[in-house]
């Protein structure tokens, strides 16, 4: 056996210790063997002490329910002993068990005095799983981290504000007094446009000082969220030309940030933005390949750092956006008659894109829209430039995906009147639909007649569809973890498609992304607050696992996929992973009680 000492230095967060705290751990230790079927801790006792498994199975049983099972390495009893309160569960061994017992005091003391020692504990308990993460893998970082830090942070004075009556002297008064560039045109708190150095120009050629603000502000304004990641800022500053951006909480005017601000933050982490420049330069599909080609290998380097999925996700997403544009401003001819709204569905949709990605896109077409045959060239361009045409054709040259607006409306009053399993398949893909390029007009108008054509029937069958692939959590752990495990049938899917069927029985269907949807849900006290905590870590970390599975797959030259293998995993991993499909079962479970699933449909 190997000595405690030894063994406790190999896993974390004992590896975190300095010998004098390991040391005192090991002096309290006991190292005791259980026979299968003895309960160490009775449920409403304060546990003795904290226990490690060295070897053998250990259940926590919630009267006669398995809640969890504790393996090689993980620890029980850590809350009750330390906090000297009643243990929430009882833990009786399933197996032969050799535990490390830690003296509770002598543990407590080493807890309260170390932080990250005790940051690693708490992180995991509490299921933020990205803190336990980082901690886990202390140390690792990103030359491109800059580029992921939330906008709000480079806001530095409170925001100047006047409303649209105000006078243009008043305004340029205003931002004398407060020595800044611009003045934010409020409506109550909401921003209604903004007033800059330049349109002052404009008032001494076309107006007079007592002009009032509405006559030369620039609206509607553009507006960002103060935690959108720094890179969605300098896109938005590269597509439009403007100088300044208003940064918003909600519907509250947070502050502005400028061109200089955002490139001042972003100069030590030039290579993404280099090749992001290229696609809004490139004058031909070659020049958009590479840089395509370059930017995924670019993000599957940060990927492997350690950056994180909701930051990653949304630059795929900017790039993607992007290169989809440019393909269509290469391929329409300007004087060709008729207009289109390019829209994109699934991951996309979402804004939730990973490295290995294909094509999901349709078209909301104008009465005298374009033909097939330009739908059909954007795919085939695409399909060159680097994102595979979807195999299942979902596609804008599909025929059945090139339609009017009314012939849109007609299809989801079918699917929603008569829930067939293919109309339901078809609700889950295109539910999620979000503008890419065109007037998004038609696309609002269609979700309203969305919201107005939901039956509670179509409903329930949706919520059926988000519950039919259980996780594969079993007594011994993760179910055939060493043949792979799929995370995007049994975790990420599962969680996108149940808070799909939230969004759209509370009719949040303008909001396409998952996280998005889960904060509103939350907000509106349709997913309680500790749910919904659990759902955004649990989805993060298995798209972040995800993602690194597929930046190893395009470093080492093969095709990705979604199957994890226990080979890939750490202990750390291993231990979140099985806490996220947890997570993702009892979501499934509620949402079965919510809509019936289980009396049969």
């Amino acid at each position: 056996m190997i000595p405690p000492k030894e063994f406790l230095r190999k896993i974390k967060p004992f590896s975190f210790l300095e010998d004098t705290r390991l040391n005192a751990l090991v002096s309290g230790l006991d190292v005791v063997m259980y026979p299968p079927d003895t309960v160490i801790c009775r449920q409403g006792e304060i546990s003795p002490a904290v226990y490690l498994v060295f070897s053998g199975l250990v259940g926590l049983y919630d009267g006669e329910d398995v809640v969890d099972y504790v393996a090689k390495g993980e620890i029980f009893g850590l809350l009750s002993a330390i906090h000297q309160a009643p243990s929430y569960y009882e833990a009786r061994t399933l197996e032969e068990t050799i535990c490390y017992s830690f003296d509770a005091t002598t543990f407590a003391e080493v807890y309260r005095t170390h932080s990250a020692f005790a940051s690693f504990f708490s992180a995991f308990v509490e299921r933020r799983f990205r803190a336990f993460s980082r901690l886990a893998r202390e140390g690792e970082g990103s030359e491109e981290a800059s580029s992921l830090v939330e906008v709000g942070t480079l806001l530095s004075k409170a925001p100047v504000t006047c409303t649209a009556d105000a006078t243009v002297a008043e305004a340029v008064s205003l931002m004398e007094r407060h020595k800044v560039g611009s003045v934010i045109v409020v409506d109550g708190t909401r921003p209604v446009g903004i007033l800059t150095n330049r349109d002052i120009r404009r008032v001494l050629i076309h107006g007079e000082r007592e002009s009032p603000v509405r006559e030369f502000m620039s609206a509607p304004p553009i507006c960002l969220d103060r935690r959108s990641p720094v890179f969605d800022a300098y896109t938005q500053l590269l597509r439009t030309g403007i100088d300044h951006l208003i940064v918003v909480d909600g519907d509250r005017v947070a502050g502005v940030v400028t061109s200089k601000d955002i490139l001042a933050q972003l100069e030590p982490s030039s290579s993404i933005l280099a090749l992001y420049r290229k696609v809004i330069k490139a004058t031909d599909l070659q020049a958009l390949q590479s840089a395509f080609r370059a930017i995924r290998l670019a993000v599957s380097e940060m990927a492997l750092k350690g950056m994180h999925f909701y930051q990653l996700s949304r630059m795929i997403t900017s790039v993607y956006d992007m290169v989809v544009v440019r393909i269509i401003e290469f391929l329409k001819d300007p004087e060709e008659k008729g207009d289109f709204l390019w829209i994109h569905l699934g991951s996309s949709g979402r804004k939730e894109q990973v490295i290995t990605t294909d094509q999901d896109n349709a078209v909301i077409l104008s009465p005298s829209g374009p033909q097939l045959e330009l739908t059909q060239r954007i795919n085939d361009a695409l399909e060159q430039v680097g994102v595979p045409k979807c195999p299942a054709q979902y596609m804008a040259s599909n025929p059945r995906w090139h339609l009017t607006l009314e012939e849109w409306k007609e299809l989801f009053s079918r699917w929603f009147e008569e829930p067939t399993p293919d109309h339901i398949r078809y609700l889950t893909v295109f539910l999620d639909m979000r503008t890419v390029y065109g007037d998004a007009a038609p696309l609002e108008e269609l979700l309203e007649h969305i919201h107005a054509s939901a039956t509670n029937q179509a409903v329930r069958f949706l919520a059926h569809d988000a519950t039919l692939n259980e996780p594969p959590i079993g007594i011994f752990g993760i179910k055939h973890l060493d043949r792979g495990v799929n995370l995007k049938k049994f975790g990420i899917y599962p969680i996108a498609n149940g808070v799909r069927v939230l969004a759209l029985d509370h009719k949040l269907l303008h909001v396409t992304n998952t996280r998005e949807r889960i904060e509103a849900l939350r907000d509106m006290k349709a997913l309680g607050q500790e749910r919904a905590g659990d759902l955004l870590e649990a989805y993060a970390f298995l798209q972040d696992l995800r993602l690194r599975h597929q930046a190893h797959a395009l470093k080492n030259g093969s095709a990705g996929d979604n199957l994890i293998r226990v080979e890939e995993l750490d202990k750390m991993d291993l231990l979140v992973l099985k806490e996220s499909l947890k997570i993702t079962a009892s979501f499934q479970k509620m949402l079965k009680a919510r809509y019936g699933v289980e009396r049969g449909l």
